[in-house]
Parts: structure tokens; C-alpha cells; sequence
């Protein structure tokens, strides 16, 4: 068995649900390049499926690359043109800092929790 499989990041998986007053997406595997259009597509089918604001629920990523960076800043393009806000949850620590030096973070707020964003929304 060739070793590389074994750590090769897994596939990006994305469910779409609603959570009023969000509609989450909830994220599974690496978020890189090869993961582009099953994101894009759920963030699509969030933003068709209720008019509330889109949280990404990232408790599932094992890992986002450079490429899965850009696709997530493709995503908040889609919602802001939407009119709607995005929102964030389940970032390891590591990615919160990522998020924080790529300014991702200023333009998706960040919660530790579903339900801290869930809150959030519903107090806007």
C-alpha cells in the first residue's frame, strides 16, 4: 500500500441545513482546489434555500490549502452579492490565526460555536 494515500487529504463533503436564523453549510475533508465546485455549489444552494445569512461550519476540515483560501474568499463574494452575511465556526486554532492574517476574519466573523453564531444573527 503506498504510504502517501494514507495521509492524502480526504474529499470535500458539504451539507446544506437550515438553522434559522442561518442556513448552515457543513463542511467535511480538506477544502483545497479539488473541493472547489462541491463548495461553491453548497454555498449556491444555501444562499437559494433561505434569505438568512450563510455560516460555514468548518468542525469536519482537516485541511485548507492557498487554493482552498481563494475558494472560501470566492464563497464570501457569493453571499455578499447575495446581500447576506457570512459567518464562521469550527476553525482549529491554527486556521483561526490563518483566517486573522489573511483578513478573512474581518469580512466573516468568526464564532466558537454554531449556537454563538446563531445568537449573534439573530440579535441583527
Amino acid at each position: 500500500m503506498n504510504s502517501a494515500a494514507s495521509v492524502a487529504p480526504q474529499d470535500l463533503q458539504a451539507s446544506v441545513r437550515e438553522a434559522p436564523p442561518l442556513v448552515v453549510v457543513d463542511l467535511v475533508g480538506s477544502v483545497t482546489a479539488l473541493g472547489e465546485s462541491t463548495f461553491l455549489n453548497a454555498v449556491g444552494s444555501a444562499i437559494d434555500k433561505t434569505a438568512g445569512d450563510v455560516l460555514l461550519n468548518f468542525t469536519g476540515v482537516d485541511y485548507i490549502n492557498s487554493a482552498g483560501i481563494g475558494i472560501i474568499l470566492d464563497g464570501l463574494a457569493q453571499v455578499r452579492e447575495a446581500g447576506r452575511r457570512l459567518l464562521v465556526t469550527g476553525l482549529t486554532p491554527h486556521y483561526r490565526k490563518v483566517f486573522s492574517m489573511m483578513g478573512l476574519s474581518q469580512h466573516a466573523q468568526v464564532f466558537e460555536t454554531e449556537a454563538a453564531a446563531r445568537q449573534a444573527a439573530a440579535q441583527n
